[in-house]
């Protein structure tokens, strides 16, 4: 007559169906190993060997000799790519458009398909399941992919909160950092310590408040002026309240908000302050201006990385890159 099975190793059955059945685990996934098992829940390896043996059995788990134990089901086969950009990606000049056309190119080169996608920031745009979604700009669509909890990539920002967030990779930049990195820019060019001013993003845009945060760690006395976008008219308005304090130096939170600045400046024929943006937009270049970089190859390539390994069926837990920004030192602004 068999020993009765110790509780432990009951409960060890049971959380290994919950994992199964708990909604989370993709068809077809791997899941986890006969070592895995063991370690995790602290029982033997044959222990382990014999209660992925009786999922097997039951029905709950395929596994195949010499490569592992998965998730019954077929995964949806992956045709190529749905680009989920912000309109604003299709104006000419914008770091959207820049970022748009490399990953494009480099896709294109890799023989991906891509289909694209327009919508604007609070509208929730058709997914195509049989695509792997890549956004830029749409909270709604990360969501909605996470909601469904089907595998996509976010650009330059951070994934949804939560559970079905785990579904979502993301490529992005370390604001918090690259404010820091402004604040010893500044430093560095005006030999000051303070007297200086930023111009941030929409209050509420949690970029602008990391690229804020990061800079008065290291100036906590700089006086802060939210623009309420973060495009040029934005910054037209809200230049004259800011260089009406006379700062030593601005941070503007965006090159676009550095360019408007820059024009309040000329049309006042005024001089301009020394003067750091974020993003090194293609703007950026033709002012002249010294910025925080995003290091756009290298995001384009580890996007494309992940592109490739989600359409040839990966199933692993999504991942968060975070890329070291990349300083421009420029000679005038």
């Amino acid at each position: 007559m068999p020993r009765p099975r110790s509780p432990h190793v009951a409960e060890v059955k049971a959380a290994l169906v919950a994992r199964l059945h708990g909604g989370f685990a993709h068809p077809g996934g791997r899941f986890l190993s006969t070592r895995a098992v063991a370690d995790r829940f602290a029982v033997s390896y044959q222990t382990a060997h014999r209660l992925l043996a009786e999922l097997q059995t039951e029905g709950r788990l395929d596994r195949v000799a010499a490569s592992g134990s998965y998730v019954p089901g077929r995964t949806v086969a992956l045709r190529g790519a749905q680009l989920v950009f912000h309109p604003r990606a299709r104006r000419k000049g914008s770091f959207g458009a820049r970022l748009h056309a490399l990953l494009a190119a480099e896709l294109a080169a890799r023989k991906i398909s891509i289909i694209r996608s327009w919508p604007d920031a609070d509208d929730t745009p058709r997914l195509r399941r049989d695509h792997y979604p890549i956004f830029w700009e749409c909270r709604a669509g990360m969501t909605a992919a996470a909601q469904l909890r089907s595998f996509a990539l976010c650009l330059n920002d951070r994934p949804p909160f939560g559970l079905g967030g785990g579904y979502v990779d993301a490529v992005t930049t370390d604001d918090f950092s690259g404010g820091a990195c402004a604040a010893e820019l500044l430093k560095s060019r005006t030999g000051r310590s303070g007297g200086f001013a930023v111009l941030g993003g929409p209050e509420a845009d949690l970029r602008s408040q990391q690229r804020i945060a990061g800079f008065r760690a290291h100036v906590s006395d700089a006086h802060v002026v939210c623009a309420e976008s973060w495009f040029v008219e934005a910054g037209l308005a809200r230049a004259k309240e800011i260089l009406e304090i006379q700062p030593t130096g601005i941070f503007a939170c965006n090159d676009r908000l550095a360019e408007a600045l820059l024009t309040y400046c000329r049309k006042q024929r005024r001089p301009a302050p020394p003067l750091v943006g974020f993003d090194n937009a293609p703007v950026a270049e033709r002012l002249r201006l010294t910025t925080i970089g995003i290091p756009w190859q290298t995001m384009v390539a580890q996007a494309v990385a992940l592109t490739v390994a989600r359409i040839e069926g990966g199933t692993e837990p999504a991942r968060l890159i975070s890329l070291a920004h990349e300083p421009i030192l420029r000679l005038s602004a």
